[in-house]
């Protein structure tokens, strides 16, 4: 590729990220790092954050530092730094919070850092051209960090946005609250305090999951076993029998929200079967409502 032509496509990018790039993306573009080095002693190029550079020039917004952040972690705009993304009541530009997973955290003090191995791809959107947590995940995070009153005033700002974000929020949060996690009590009593069918302790959705599972006497799965791909991604499958290669992901309402979700769920569907696992995916209602479909697909899948 003619150098040029490199320099140009690696211009296009930083556009699309506030006018930032990290250090592997310029070296994807064959650019070498003595290259990198000059450009940054020439003031073509400015480091921002480890491992981000910002163009010469370019406006330094709180949106380009949340991007710098999100670069340089492989993170996400999370928590209270999402709700200001997303426009939600009581939450204005400031702080910024990333969110990323446990093999990616690194220590910065300008910025909160939360590691999260929940996160799917439902959970991930991108506002303003900067990735962050979807609108639905960013309401269940809110209560870890934020007092009740500021994380009902959003909550309720989203709802008078779309009626079907109380339900979706409902779902997600069975989905990933566990005892001891942050804000679980808060966000429970949200939800109940809003919802016709209150949530109790138990009502979890891998936990029961779990629990029928064991009920026909299946073989035990793995919680949250990770497969590493030959690109060097990941993906951490819900409940999973690594010798028959059979998992069983617990699918959500909240998939249907984020302009990312769609196209990153079917990608990672897709990788899964290219190595061999035979995926079953249900909803909280299948394993509630229609157990005995659950367990006979497993039973059948295991016996495969």
């Amino acid at each position: 590729m003619p150098y040029p032509t490199r320099l140009s496509m690696l211009a296009a990018l930083a556009e699309r990220q506030h006018s930032l790039v990290e250090r592997d993306q310029v070296l994807g573009f064959g650019i070498a790092r003595s290259t990198m080095s000059r450009w940054a002693r020439d003031g073509r190029l400015t480091v921002v954050a480890p491992r981000v550079f910002g163009l010469a020039g370019a406006p330094r917004t709180w949106r380009a530092r949340v991007m710098a952040a999100c670069l340089s972690t492989g993170g996400v705009a999370s928590h209270r730094t999402a709700a200001a993304l997303h426009g939600l009541d009581g939450f204005r530009p400031g702080i910024i919070e990333i969110s990323t997973d446990r093999w990616r955290r690194r220590r910065r003090e300008t910025w909160r850092l939360h590691e999260s191995k929940d996160l799917v791809a439902a959970d991930h959107d991108i506002v303003d051209d900067v990735p962050c947590t979807s609108l639905v995940r960013t309401l269940v995070d809110l209560p870890a960090v934020c007092g009740m009153d500021h994380a009902g005033q959003a909550l309720d700002h989203a709802c008078r946005i779309d009626d079907a974000v109380l339900v979706a929020a409902r779902q997600r949060f069975i989905e990933v609250a566990r005892r001891g996690r942050n804000g679980t009590v808060k966000m429970r009593h949200l939800l109940n305090e809003r919802l016709a069918d209150p949530l109790t302790e138990d009502s979890y959705f891998e936990t029961r999951t779990l629990r029928l599972l064991d009920d026909a006497g299946l073989p035990r799965p793995v919680r949250q076993f990770e497969v590493v791909f030959a690109d060097g991604s990941r993906a951490f499958l819900d409940l999973a029998w690594p010798g028959p290669m059979v998992c069983l992901e617990c699918d959500s309402l909240a998939h249907h929200f984020g302009k990312r979700a769609f196209a990153k769920d079917r990608t990672r569907r897709r990788k899964l079967k290219l190595v061999g696992w035979d995926v079953y995916e249900y909803t909280y209602d299948d394993v509630t409502r229609r157990p005995d479909l659950v367990v006979g697909e497993i039973r059948q899948a295991l016996g495969r």
